[in-house]
């Protein structure tokens, strides 16, 4: 059995019909009175959540009032979410009535299974009809989340059956399930007020991990940075709030005007925001009409509640009590996460359809592979981390993100790391692969490089943008550029400036005789040219092909491209134009004589749009040192 007191209070959400008695009931219980408004003393009425709590329970248990009245279903379920079991009441004079079964209905789509059904009113009664009552009852539940749970009537006003509900009370904090395992401490804040001396409060049920007082938090999907003030418990001051419980947060560097109702605190870096959710959906039998694909629905999760066009996978149309598989695009980023539950109304007219619970709360958009998506959304429906993991290395050609699989898994990143580590290398903090997608990749990629070689054979290297492009159809960008690295540090690729080329590669080798006695006369003209070299747009015309070869002579360093910056020119010299300059320099200016930029020009019969670029480059060289307008000849 779960440690109960270990995991936090119990969160209990009192949920039924309007006047049933539920405020009555908790206060009997507790001994707190609920209903804290103005309004809601004078009309008895419960129009928000109201809180109470007892402690002398196994972890204790924690009251979450909900409104009955249908005008406050948002409330109700803001008070359902977070809860791990429910008390519904029902007035043994009226038995079930339309907030009963809706109310029953919502707790049910977010997942609740255990609880209490408290018969109150029952000196209402007299004793010969509470078997018919009690039937009836039985018979409302059938099929529900409740169904086969304890049922005690009671009475708030005489106090009979409060023992026995207090029994009941306690057996269910000992046997309710965990709270969600989750990345990190997630509060949503259902409540904001200001206390003098303590600046901005939030109150919440919260889940996940715990929090404490100092630590710093994040505000989400705002991503605001906050820090814990203090947190009270019960009307404690803790150090430590644990999940499964109520807690109110003092917030520092927030205002009240900068929080609102819906927003989460949670651990920074924990949660994704994002504009898609994925979903398993649910349409409730008792919804009046199917959802279809691009139908705008009110979605109600945690304490927010967000618009969402709704984008059906694999199908158009979920009919009535059917479910299936969907992706919500919001307007602005919502956060969640993986196995949150939330409620499904229409806009108008109002009506609840069904429930949801998210499978990815940071999802990728639908761009064709339907199937593939369903298969992984199955996948994580199921929660085995090991078809995750193989629908994720499919998607992705043999690996997988890590944050991505805890994500979709529910799971830690290391506790993924270690179950993944016999069949998939660790390769970076995030990216994982099998040994099998390494090697097939990494002959995939020399494969496309020697095709790109074999299409431009003059060309000594070729443009890195088009093959990693290709190969990341079917792998993870992250994983060609790992493989990339590898390879070039195998010596199996050679990477340099944006390019990339085979180690042997040898385009000299590749060119027709044609194309090499071309090459030669290019180079040759380049050669006799000297520091006055032919221009290239006439020497090679349009003829493609002349520009290759002249491309090639680059490369291999026969020819050197040189800029002049204020004639916005890149002008292309052989390279012994360059060394021939230097000697002659060097004759007509032995050290340590000095020379201008217009004596060497002359020296060396060209022109200023040459000599600037020329003298820069044996600057570059350390061959020549410049000093203000003159330049010396560096002794060899």
């Amino acid at each position: 059995m779960t440690n109960a007191r270990a995991q936090g209070p119990l969160s209990l959400a009192v949920i039924g019909h309007v006047n049933h008695g539920k405020t009555a009931l908790v206060r009997a219980l507790t001994g707190i009175e609920t209903d804290r408004l103005k309004e809601e003393i004078a009309r008895g009425l419960s129009i928000t959540l109201g809180f109470a709590w007892r402690e002398d329970m196994a972890g204790g248990v924690d009251f979450i009032d909900a409104p009955g009245h249908e005008d406050f279903i948002r409330a109700m379920v803001m008070g359902a979410t977070g809860a791990r079991a429910a008390l519904l009441v029902v007035s043994a004079a009226e038995g079930f009535a339309r907030q009963t079964r809706e109310h029953l209905r919502i707790a049910g789509l977010l997942g609740l299974r255990s609880g209490i059904v408290a018969v109150t009113k029952s000196d209402l009664l007299p004793e010969a009809a509470w078997p018919a009552v009690l039937e009836q009852i039985a018979a409302d539940l059938a099929g529900t989340c409740l169904a086969g749970e304890p049922v005690v009537p009671c009475s708030s006003v005489t106090g009979a059956g409060l023992e026995a509900l207090t029994g009941e009370l306690r057996a269910l904090a000992a046997r309710s399930p965990a709270p969600d395992r989750l990345p990190g401490a997630y509060l949503p804040l259902d409540r904001i007020f200001s206390v003098a001396g303590a600046g901005a409060v939030g109150t919440g049920t919260l889940q996940g991990g715990s929090l404490t007082a100092g630590q710093e938090a994040v505000l989400e999907p705002s991503g605001r940075r906050v820090s814990i003030r203090s947190l009270q418990v019960h009307g404690k001051t803790p150090e430590i709030a644990r999940p499964g419980g109520r807690v109110a947060v003092g917030l520092r560097g927030v205002s009240t005007d900068e929080v609102r109702p819906g927003d989460v605190l949670c651990t920074p870096g924990a949660y994704d925001r994002s504009l898609l959710v994925d979903v398993d959906l649910a349409i409730s039998p008792q919804s009046a009409r199917p959802l279809n694909s691009s139908d705008e629905v009110r979605v109600m999760w945690g304490a927010r509640q967000d618009i969402a066009k709704v984008r059906i996978i694999g199908a158009n149309v979920i009919a009535p009590g059917e479910r299936g598989l969907a992706q919500l695009r919001f307007s602005a980023p919502v956060i969640a996460y993986a196995g949150q539950r939330g409620i499904l109304r229409r806009p108008s007219p109002a009506e609840t359809i069904g429930g949801v619970v998210v499978l990815d709360p940071a999802a990728i958009p639908l761009r064709g592979r339907i199937e593939q998506r369903c298969a992984l959304l199955d996948a994580v429906l199921a929660g085995d981390l090991g078809p995750i993991a193989a629908q994720l290395e499919l998607r992705d050609g043999g690996a997988l993100s890590l944050a991505e699989a805890a994500r979709l898994s529910r799971q830690s990143v290391s506790e993924v790391r270690n179950h993944l580590s016999g069949t998939f290398d660790t390769l970076d903090d995030d990216l994982m692969a099998t040994r099998t997608a390494l090697t097939d990749l990494g002959q995939a990629y020399l494969e496309r490089l020697a095709e790109a070689h074999r299409q431009a054979p003059a060309r000594p290297s070729v443009s890195l943008s088009p093959i990693r492009s290709h190969l990341a159809r079917s792998a993870r960008s992250d994983l060609v550029a790992h493989v990339e690295k590898r390879l070039a540090a195998a010596g199996e690729i050679r990477l340099e400036g944006g390019q990339v080329s085979l180690p042997g590669y040898d385009p000299f080798a590749a060119l027709s005789p044609a194309a090499l006695a071309r090459l030669g006369q290019i180079e040759a003209a380049y050669r006799e040219g000297g520091v006055t070299p032919p221009d290239a747009g006439a020497l090679v015309g349009a003829d493609t092909g002349d520009a290759v070869l002249v491309s090639l002579l680059i490369a291999s360093g026969r020819l050197i491209s040189l800029r002049n910056h204020a004639l916005r020119q890149t002008l292309t010299f052989h390279v012994d134009a360059l060394d021939a300059a230097l000697d002659a320099l060097r004759r007509t200016f032995p050290s340590p004589a000095a020379f201008t930029t217009g004596e060497a020009r002359a020296a060396l019969g060209t022109s200023r749009k040459f000599i600037v670029p020329v003298l820069e480059a044996l600057d570059a060289r350390g061959a020549t040192v410049r000093e203000s307008d003159i330049r010396r000849v560096v002794d060899a």
